[in-house]
């Protein structure tokens, strides 16, 4: 199993989502779409099951707005996606988790105080539910998740780091990252 947050979500389900800049060049990712479908596949193939956990889903519904309900339909109709409640198990994984935090002095261990506590316990109950059920990543574009999930042994995989299918027009490719903005 593998778990992916609120933007891999949106990324997913909604084509005019907002892509992700790429800490190394702060522009957006680039092909994006491709990078998400080839991610699919891979899943697919790997038979991956993709987890949402629902402090992600509720995130992305918010966004959503007044289509939530459709993206739920769409999710729900989806039977490679399990949408994950935080339950018992990541109620014991997340209380493990606070309590190394609070020895170190720092509740919001390891990202630090300068974060938002709601956002610190959203993000742990997130990492919570994917280490409760095992999952072997997150697919995550955030820094804070990718700290607590790895010090939790939960490798995090960034959009700008998913592989790029080969492309069909490899030549206009390198033209338009050389177009002007």
């Amino acid at each position: 199993m593998v778990v992916m947050d609120s933007t891999f979500v949106g990324i997913m389900l909604h084509p005019k989502a907002k892509i992700p800049d790429d800490p190394a060049t702060q522009k957006p990712v680039s092909r994006v779409p491709d990078r998400i479908q080839k991610l699919l596949q891979d899943l697919t193939t790997e038979q991956e099951r993709i987890v949402i956990p629902t402090p992600a889903l509720t995130e992305f519904l918010v966004l959503a707005g007044k289509d939530a309900n459709q993206y739920l339909s769409e999710i729900h109709s989806m039977r490679s996606i399990w949408v994950r409640p935080f339950d018992e198990m990541a109620a014991v994984e997340l209380a493990a988790i606070e309590c190394l935090a609070r020895e170190t002095g720092n509740k919001r261990h390891p990202v630090g105080g300068d974060r938002p506590w709601q956002k610190v316990k959203v993000d742990r109950q997130i990492v919570a539910i994917a280490k409760g059920i095992g999952a072997k990543r997150i697919y995550s574009d955030d820094p804070d998740i990718k700290k607590f999930a790895e010090k939790e042994g939960i490798k995090v995989i960034a959009c700008w780091e998913l592989t790029l299918p080969p492309s069909n027009t490899p030549l206009l490719d390198d033209l338009e990252d050389e177009s002007p903005e």
